[in-house]
């Protein structure tokens, strides 16, 4: 199953894009989605989509997008958002004392793959794996 939703660049928005998420993920009956899978995921788009806002025009009265595809055994995250397709986000190299940077990270960390949108578009996309125990076809 695929959803799409388009947010208001605004701050507040990013908690309103987790509890849709969050809200799509726990009604999805075709998988059992273990709760952590749930929350790296939500974890994950709180993170994307502050970097939206904090990293391009989506936070200065633009938008983002999110989408989320559900399939057996795996969570795509796609979150566009209004930046320049050649600024492309980026791992950073990180210490105990680097202030900010961390979002990149966290998704680096907890997804099984990432990759940033390709030109047209903007923003990140990201993939959790799952074990696949379909409860409902």
């Amino acid at each position: 199953m695929s959803y799409s939703r388009i947010f208001p660049g605004w701050n507040e928005q990013v908690g309103q894009a987790r509890r849709w998420v969050e809200h799509l993920l726990s009604l999805h009956t075709a998988f059992e989605i273990p709760d952590d899978t749930i929350a790296a995921t939500v974890l994950l788009v709180s993170e994307a989509t502050t970097n939206a806002l904090a990293h391009t025009a989506s936070g200065r009265g633009g938008v983002f997008i999110v989408g989320l595809e559900v399939d057996r055994g795996r969570i795509t995250v796609d979150v566009d958002d209004e930046g320049k397709a050649d600024a492309v986000p980026f791992l950073r190299p990180n210490t105990p004392m680097t202030e900010g940077g961390r979002g990149i990270a966290l998704i680096d960390h907890f997804a099984q793959s990432w990759r940033p949108l390709l030109a047209p578009r903007s923003g990140v996309s990201f993939t959790l794996l799952f074990p696949a125990n379909a409860t409902a076809s």
